[in-house]
């Protein structure tokens, strides 16, 4: 039943922004869209980190994963989605005017190599140390 619920409050907040903006903005595009965990089932990512190389909008999900650009120009972006632990993806957009992009968008948790988790390990012990003699 939440399912259904989360789904239906998801459907309701899509349909209200893309109304408002065929009422109040025909002249901008935007971009709609959720992202989601690739590794768990498709459950969405909440505060996932969103931007767009071309403006320097930045932006995070909202508690269902979802996102939303709104007064955009007409043209392509590159859109940039990240996650702490997942890998970055980068989509190209094409947004035209009086049109809503919708776009899901799965991201995959990332490989750390045994490099990096001595690096890690080795950088938290000299902050630890350091500390330690001040």
């Amino acid at each position: 039943m939440h399912r259904n619920q989360t789904t239906m409050k998801y459907l309701i907040s899509l349909t209200f922004l893309i109304v408002s903006t065929f009422c109040f903005s025909q002249s901008n595009g935007m971009i709609v869209g959720k992202v989601l965990d690739g590794e768990f089932d498709n459950n969405p990512l909440i505060f996932a980190d969103v931007s767009i190389k071309e403006t320097g909008i930045k932006l995070a999900t909202d508690q269902t994963g979802l996102f939303v650009v709104e007064n955009l120009e007409d043209g392509d972006y590159t859109l940039v989605c990240s996650f702490i632990g997942y890998e970055t993806k980068e989509l190209q957009v094409k947004v035209v005017s009086g049109i809503s992009e919708d776009i899901n968008i799965s991201l995959i948790a990332s490989a750390i190599s045994i490099g990096d988790l001595t690096s890690i390990a080795s950088n938290s012990d000299k902050v630890s140390k350091s500390s330690i003699t001040q």
